[in-house]
């Protein structure tokens, strides 16, 4: 069982390896949903890090349909990661209709080989999100993080495992939002091999940033590890 942790400083980066976590998702402003991380912390987290890094690019706050400057920006970032020595990247894009923007995504993923790649929650966004998931598998993501297009992933438990049929072995559903130590097993008993989580508590960093909980990270790596 995969246990992924969204990580965005450092005393979270400690909990989150000490916890038994199977790899990171790194970024940044967790306030905001997650934005790219900094180069500084991004370098310090892969010189301490003992489990792969996935980072995630997203140049600001808010929808996932860009300008032509922040796609520039972003292609600049999947770059700085690339180079970086990370395990993973983790991107996503809409259109205004929020049908998925094929050929932008083909540059992406082209750009980004040979690292693993996810396509992040503007999946939650998605129109026709099962035809949406077959092209997302045609471009050659390994993953999908999704909460079933709902806030809590508890409440997309119908749609996640639908798209947990339509993906088979060709393409991991990673259940992400709100996902805890008091319900992580619902998606263990499903099926599911990878889930999402900050694991956050109640201390917060100097500036607000939630930290993952050492105890609930622990707790979750104990429960996934029966279904391993």
């Amino acid at each position: 069982m995969i246990i992924e942790i969204c990580c965005t400083s450092k005393p979270s980066l400690y909990n989150a390896i000490n916890g038994g976590a199977s790899r990171l998702e790194l970024c940044e402003n967790l306030l905001e949903d997650g934005l790219t991380p900094s180069p500084k912390f991004l370098e310090y987290v892969l010189n301490y890090s003992s489990i792969p890094v996935h980072v995630l690019i997203r140049p600001r706050r808010g929808n996932f349909v860009y300008t032509v400057e922040e796609k520039q920006t972003i292609l600049t970032q999947i770059e700085m990661v690339k180079l970086s020595g990370a395990q993973g990247i983790v991107i996503g894009a809409l259109n205004d209709d929020h049908s998925l923007p094929l050929d932008l995504l083909k540059k992406w993923v082209e750009m980004a080989q040979p690292l693993d790649l996810t396509f992040h929650r503007a999946f939650d966004n998605v129109v026709q999100p099962r035809k949406s998931l077959k092209k997302i598998m045609d471009l050659g993501f390994d993953r999908v993080l999704t909460s079933g297009q709902q806030l809590m992933a508890t409440k997309g438990l119908a749609l996640l495992v639908e798209l947990l049929n339509i993906a088979k072995d060709e393409l991991v559903i990673m259940p992400g939002g709100m996902i805890n130590d008091q319900n992580c097993e619902v998606f263990f008993k499903e099926g599911f091999k990878e889930i999402h989580l900050s694991g956050r508590g109640l201390d917060k960093t100097t500036n607000g940033e939630p930290i993952s909980d050492l105890k609930i990270i622990q707790k979750v790596v104990a429960l996934g590890s029966k279904f391993d």
